[in-house]
């Protein structure tokens, strides 16, 4: 017999020389640590599809937004300009009636005098000037007014004035319906 070669070196590959770890674990570890790395990259492009998606959702909820907050401006400016006719129509009515207001006892009909204002019958306030009004159109006048007809004053009163022997008359005394009938009979000369 041979005895035990001290320092034995492998002359064949096949031998091992130490503890090295199994050729299967080794595989086994490389393909988890693959299978961890290709859930991994899937997990990342998922993570961005799912960041990109947020971003377009973000978009369109923004854009909605966006497109309720112009419907309501459209329609609060479709509102404002009802407003602003209604206002422009209820100050209209409110300076008529204070024209027609200020007008009233003043000339025979004040509808009539509104109807065939302008501007020049106005005084600097824009109120209505019954003098020029009633200058201009002188069957405007109030009953009982005396106003002349033609352009030069003259024409007398526009309504009959009660005369002395209409008075006269009325009171049923004989001695001043003979004095009131002699004076109208002079005024006649």
């Amino acid at each position: 017999m041979t005895a035990p070669n001290p320092d034995p070196k492998p002359t064949d590959a096949s031998v091992e020389t130490g503890p090295a770890p199994a050729p299967a674990a080794d595989d086994t570890a490389a393909r988890e640590i693959a299978r961890l790395n290709g859930l991994l990259e899937t997990s990342r492009a998922e993570n961005a599809t799912l960041q990109q998606r947020v971003q377009d959702l973000e978009g369109q909820v923004d854009e909605t937004k966006q497109k309720e907050l112009q419907d309501r401006l459209t329609a609060l400016e479709g509102e404002n300009a009802t407003l602003k006719g209604e206002n422009e129509r209820l100050t209209g009515e409110a300076t008529r009636s204070g024209q027609l207001a200020a007008l009233a006892g003043k000339v025979r009909d004040p509808e009539a005098t509104l109807r065939l204002m302008t501007d020049d019958l106005k005084d600097k306030d824009g109120n209505p000037d019954i003098e020029k009004i009633i200058g201009r159109y002188a069957f405007l006048a109030p009953e009982g007014v005396t106003t002349a007809t033609a352009p030069s004053g003259g024409g007398g009163p526009q309504t009959p004035a009660t005369t002395s022997l209409d008075a006269a008359v009325a009171s049923k005394d004989p001695g001043a319906i003979n004095a009131a009938f002699d004076a109208e009979l002079k005024g006649a000369q």
